[in-house]
C-alpha cells in the first residue's frame, strides 16, 4: 500500500509540474527537479547528466545547465544556448578548407560570394601562369622556329615528290621548292604572329589547315597539278605523308633520348 501510495504521489507531482509549464534550456539539476519532478533514473556520460523520465523523455544536462530536452514538456520555446561547436557560419576562408577538421555536430563553413569570386581569380591567374610557363622564352621559340622551318620545308621536299608520284604526276624536283616553302613558311607565319601577338604556340593545328589551302593553290600555278582534283589529291597526299614521316622521326628521336638517358 505504501508503494503504491508514493507512485500516485509522485504521477501526481509530474502532472502538477507538467500544468506548471515545464524545463528550460539553461536550468540547473535543481531546477529541472522542480519543475519536472524526481527522474526515473541518472546516468552519466562524460561531462554529460542525463536525466530519464517516463516515455523516453530525457534531459541532457552540461556543465551543470541543460543543453537538450526531448520528449519533456517545456516551459516556452526559448532556443537552445550555443554549445562548445563552431556557429553555423564561422569567419572561415577558403583556405581553411584543408586544414579544418571537420567533427560531427560542427557545422560546415560557407565561403561567401566574395571569397568565392576571389578564390575564382586566384584559380584563373593560377591556370593563366602555368599556361604561361608552357610557352617557351623569347630566344628559345625563334630559334627552334627557324631550324623547325629549315627542317620542314626539307621535309616537305622529299614528300611533295612522293606525292607527285603516288598520284601519277609528273614533276621534277626544282618544282618542289617553291610548294614547299609556301607550306613550310605559312605555318611559320602563323604561328610567329600567334606568338607574337598572343604569346602562345597553341594553335590546335589551325596553321596546318591554311598552309594545307595555300599548298593547293601554289600547286596550281607553279607545277603540272594545274587542275583542282589534281591539285587536291597531290596536296592531300603530302600531307598524309608529312604526318607519316614526323611520327616516324619523332618516335627515333624518343629512341635516341631514351637510350642516351638508359646509359
Amino acid at each position: 500500500m505504501p508503494k503504491r501510495l508514493a507512485l500516485v504521489a509522485w504521477w501526481l507531482g509530474l502532472v502538477a509540474s507538467l500544468w506548471a509549464g515545464g524545463a528550460r534550456y539553461g536550468m540547473t539539476r535543481e531546477e529541472v527537479v522542480a519543475a519536472l519532478g524526481a527522474p526515473a533514473a541518472e546516468l552519466t556520460r562524460g561531462p554529460r547528466l542525463i536525466l530519464r523520465y517516463p516515455r523516453n523523455g530525457t534531459v541532457e544536462l552540461e556543465n551543470g545547465v541543460v543543453v537538450r530536452l526531448n520528449g519533456v514538456p517545456v516551459d516556452d520555446g526559448t532556443p537552445p544556448p550555443p554549445t562548445t561547436a563552431p556557429p553555423p557560419n564561422p569567419n572561415y576562408t577558403l583556405e581553411d578548407l584543408p586544414n579544418l577538421e571537420m567533427r560531427q555536430g560542427t557545422a560546415a563553413p560557407r565561403a561567401s560570394t566574395q571569397e568565392l569570386m576571389a578564390a575564382t581569380e586566384r584559380l584563373e591567374q593560377g591556370r593563366d601562369k602555368q599556361l604561361l610557363a608552357m610557352v617557351p622564352a623569347p630566344l628559345v621559340y625563334w630559334s627552334s622556329l627557324l631550324v623547325g622551318l629549315v627542317i620542314r620545308a626539307l621535309v616537305t621536299v622529299v614528300v611533295l615528290k612522293f606525292a607527285f608520284r603516288w598520284c601519277d604526276v609528273h614533276a621534277d624536283w626544282n618544282q618542289m621548292i617553291i610548294p614547299a616553302l609556301a607550306d613550310t613558311g605559312t605555318q611559320a607565319a602563323i604561328n610567329a604572329a600567334a606568338y607574337a601577338l598572343w604569346h602562345t604556340n597553341r594553335l590546335f593545328n589551325v596553321d596546318t589547315g591554311i598552309a594545307y589551302f595555300v599548298l593547293i593553290g601554289v600547286l596550281l600555278k607553279t607545277t603540272h597539278a594545274c587542275t583542282l582534283p589534281r591539285a587536291v589529291a597531290v596536296a592531300t597526299a603530302a600531307k598524309f605523308a608529312s604526318f607519316v614521316t614526323w611520327i616516324l622521326i619523332s618516335a627515333a628521336l624518343l629512341n635516341l633520348m631514351a637510350g642516351a638517358l638508359g646509359r
